[in-house]
């Protein structure tokens, strides 16, 4: 379920406030006090509205790698380790 704003000719009159109350004590089986206490963005969650951002893929990595690329690390040219120094 998906509540959206109500309109009344054409005015919008806010939440539809039935509807997400029966998604939360209906659909979620939550108690009223657990509604009542949660903020719409942890609502929109629960009722899957707001799934978030998409990971970061390989692509993306690399896109970052590339534009913002680490220091190059002095060696030590005798054993070609990485220098603590």
């Amino acid at each position: 379920m998906t509540p959206k704003q109500r309109t009344t000719d054409g005015q919008s009159t806010g939440l539809d406030w039935p509807a997400l109350i029966r998604a939360g004590l209906v659909g979620l089986r939550l108690t009223p006090d657990q509604f009542w206490r949660l903020t719409p963005a942890e609502l929109r969650l629960m009722l899957g509205q707001d799934t978030g951002a998409v990971p970061l893929g390989r692509a993306g990595l690399d896109q970052l790698m590339h534009a913002f690329p680490d220091p190059a690390v002095p060696k030590s040219p005798e054993t070609g380790a990485v220098s603590d120094e």
